[in-house]
């Protein structure tokens, strides 16, 4: 699916919601997110399979197996892991490879529970749900030992049966709240239904 493709999809939904609705609703990365959870077109995990998807359920198991190597493999030579909330990216596999080493030492029981998966021969776009516990991600001492989950869009860009880049969406400052950083936001009222 190409960026037009993707715009043409999600127009009508973001033509109803403004920017501050959109971001209340679906956390920080909000045009990802809106396309994953508003799309009529989200396939579900157990549906049929194909490379796409195959490639994503792999990746989903060697995040959750902690398996660095298997993670990093996953990539091509200039694959690039990109994390849309904390502004950064690294790129080849032996970046992702020492990231995902990184990450296992920071956050404890990590989790990823696929929800779907839309997959083409070079696009994929999961959406999944990603708990852990902070063991030093966030280095407040108040926040040590506790955990969080957020729900998480990535869309992935595949080359020849490789991940060429994946693209993280999700709430940073959901996050934030869980582990007593930030106090909760006000709930965001409901937009108008009178159009």
């Amino acid at each position: 699916m190409t960026g037009n493709q993707i715009a043409k999809a999600t127009q009508p939904l973001l033509n109803k919601l403004t920017r501050r609705h959109a971001l209340s609703y679906f956390g920080a990365g909000g045009f990802a997110t809106a396309f994953v959870f508003g799309s009529n077109i989200i396939a579900k995990a157990s549906d049929e399979d194909n490379s796409a998807s195959k490639l994503v359920k792999t990746w989903v198991n060697a995040y959750n197996e902690l398996n660095a190597i298997a993670m990093a493999n996953l990539y091509t030579s200039d694959g690039i892991f990109e994390d849309v909330p904390n502004n950064f990216q690294v790129q080849g596999p032996s970046n992702i490879q020492c990231l995902m080493q990184n990450n296992q030492k920071a956050l404890g029981d990590i989790k990823l529970q696929l929800t779907s998966v839309l997959g083409q021969k070079d696009f994929a776009v999961a959406q999944y749900s990603f708990s852990a516990t902070n063991t030093g991600f966030i280095s407040d001492p108040t926040t040590i030992g506790k955990s969080f989950e957020v729900p998480v869009a990535t869309i992935f860009v595949i080359k020849n049966k490789k991940i060429a880049r994946s693209t993280d969406y999700y709430d940073d400052a959901a996050i934030f709240v869980q582990v007593g950083l930030i106090p909760p936001f006000p709930n965001a009222a409901p937009p108008a239904t009178n159009c």
